[in-house]
């Protein structure tokens, strides 16, 4: 199941965790008054540049939820579009999508939350432990366990590779505020991988 850029004639597009080699053929600024102007090509271009980067950022806030995240993309491109007329360039026009993603995610544990109360579910179970004493699954696990805001957060910065000025204006918070929210996470992390 693909994230589908437009209903019209176009085929299904897949999307590819892994970035291109080639640099991108136009400058972020033509690239949104091509999008504002509804330009087919920008829309491709802006799908191939951003959307991989854009799912993992998804999949990787919803953690063990990360069955949505192809929905969650759809969904993103879709408010993105309807966005655009706002978009003053501020921000990279990556940020401006992560942050309307991250509202995304949001909504969608909110709505994930009401459900369970509701039904009076059981709380999630955290990922069974694997006898797999290896580091990277040791570390995912506890990246896992994470509150939300704080996976988020970590994974912005260290995999995403966003500074923390650009991570304040996806989140809506202020840069201190970040800083204080990486390091709880980074402390959180810490004590969590020390459990283990």
């Amino acid at each position: 199941m693909g994230a589908q850029l437009s209903s019209g004639k176009t085929p299904e597009r897949r999307i590819s965790l892994v970035s291109a080699a080639d640099p991108p053929q136009t400058s972020e600024t033509d690239l949104v008054a091509g999008l504002k102007a509804g330009d087919e090509a920008a829309a491709h271009e802006f799908f191939d540049r951003y959307a991989g980067r854009i799912r993992r950022f998804i999949a990787n806030s919803l953690g063990a939820t990360a069955d949505d995240a192809d929905d969650i993309l759809q969904e993103t491109f879709i408010a993105l579009a309807d966005a655009l007329p706002f978009f003053r360039g501020d921000s990279s026009l990556f940020t401006f999508a992560c942050a309307i993603a991250h509202r995304k995610v949001l909504s969608l544990i909110r709505t994930n939350a009401r459900r369970a109360r509701l039904m009076r579910t059981a709380p999630i179970a955290e990922p069974p432990a694997s006898h797999d004493a290896g580091a990277n699954r040791q570390f995912n696990r506890a990246l896992a366990g994470l509150r939300p805001e704080y996976r988020e957060v970590l994974l912005l910065k260290y995999v995403e590779e966003i500074g923390v000025a650009e991570i304040a204006r996806i989140l809506r918070l202020g840069e201190h505020a970040v800083e204080s929210r990486l390091a709880r996470a980074r402390k959180s992390l810490r004590k969590s991988l020390k459990e283990q």
